[in-house]
């Protein structure tokens, strides 16, 4: 080869690169002119301010020890409730022997809604936990407290804690109860006679909400803190409640009012309901009459199925309380005839007007 033909071929190469190297650039600011400007870099930057959210309240593999520990309180000595923990009250009240009760409910909060999809059965979060606190003559006895801790329809904790003489501490009950507590004829029930009025007791008893004071209907009034126009308008609700108002006139409302937290709670026709029997005295929100309401339908003018007394015609004997099974059995304590058959001591006095004045009414 030549010197002359070597530099040729040399120049040639040089030329050639250097234009394709031209052309590639030209070709890509056309690409990139044809499309609009380059992109800038995307790329995420982990935002060191996020927080993810927490409950005040974690669900755990049993039970606080002491009441301090549950969330209850942020101050149990001064007796300060935590800011996440709701004051509520039932409209109609549970006959506890003429105890005073105060009720609490923690709503987990990075999931408070409850769904109401069934609006007679609320079903709470998992980690929602319910506080009832019994006092006599100003003294604290003892709180009883429900955790849902799973999904489950069983998946629910019942426990109760004992207030120590100073009131600064209560501690967890063991699970038979205790009777006549702190020298009282307040009995602490066991947590089987807890299971047995609020649910997955092995004979039945309860509702599959398990809250028994905790819905519609009883939280439909103004002196209730956390009540159900606070639910609602706070979106603690996945569904809007329609009208819950008791049908009838007003002693036909208390009598239903009465029955359904202090009977109702049992004699139900839920999965929970005892049964051996087809009393259902469980208020509906679909019952907007009183003829379709469970305590007439089931109890008024019919005949008893288990209980058998010379005292008694039917359950419910219209214009003849003294006849009619439910009032007997009432008044009724300390025998097989007593209703209800836990939990209870004396007889509610007051509830056993509320039932005569009504069975009176009815023609």
């Amino acid at each position: 080869m030549s010197a002359a033909f070597h530099k040729a071929l040399v120049s040639g190469l040089l030329f050639g690169g250097f234009a394709l190297v031209v052309a590639c650039t030209e070709s890509s600011h056309e690409e990139h002119d044809n499309h609009g400007p380059v992109p800038a870099d995307t790329t995420s930057v982990p935002d060191d301010s996020y927080e993810p959210c927490i409950n005040t309240v974690q669900v755990s593999d049993a039970l606080p020890t002491v009441l301090s520990d549950t969330g209850l309180y942020s101050d149990i000595v001064a007796k300060a409730t935590h800011s996440s923990i709701h004051s509520f009250k039932p409209r109609f009240q549970l006959w506890s022997d003429g105890a005073d009760k105060a009720r609490w409910v923690y709503l987990p909060e990075c999931d408070p809604v409850i769904d109401t999809t069934d609006m007679n059965d609320w079903s709470l979060p998992v980690g929602t936990r319910l506080f009832k606190e019994f006092s006599l003559d100003g003294v604290r006895i003892e709180t009883r407290l429900i955790e849902r801790f799973g999904p489950g329809p069983r998946d629910f904790r019942y426990g109760t804690y004992l207030w120590n003489a100073s009131e600064h501490e209560a501690d967890l009950v063991p699970a038979e109860g205790i009777e006549n507590a702190k020298g009282t004829a307040h009995d602490i029930p066991s947590e089987a006679a807890c299971r047995q009025c609020h649910g997955n007791y092995a004979l039945g008893g309860g509702r599959p909400s398990r809250a028994l004071g905790f819905g519609a209907m009883q939280l439909d009034h103004d002196e209730s803190d956390f009540n159900l126009e606070v639910a609602q308008v706070g979106g603690y609700l996945s569904t809007t409640p329609p009208d819950v108002t008791l049908p009838g006139d007003a002693a036909t409302q208390a009598a239903l009012g009465y029955l359904h937290v202090n009977c109702g709670v049992c004699h139900n026709d839920s999965v929970d309901g005892v049964p051996h029997t087809n009393l259902n005295l469980w208020w509906d929100v679909e019952h907007i009459t009183v003829e379709q309401t469970g305590l007439y339908q089931t109890a008024v003018a019919q005949p008893t199925q288990i209980f058998k007394d010379q005292h008694v015609a039917a359950r419910i004997v219209p214009g003849s309380p003294e006849t009619s099974a439910l009032f007997f059995r009432m008044g009724e304590r300390g025998n097989n005839a007593q209703m209800p058959p836990v939990g209870s001591e004396v007889v509610d006095a007051e509830g056993l007007e509320i039932i005569r004045t009504w069975i009176e009414s009815l023609p």
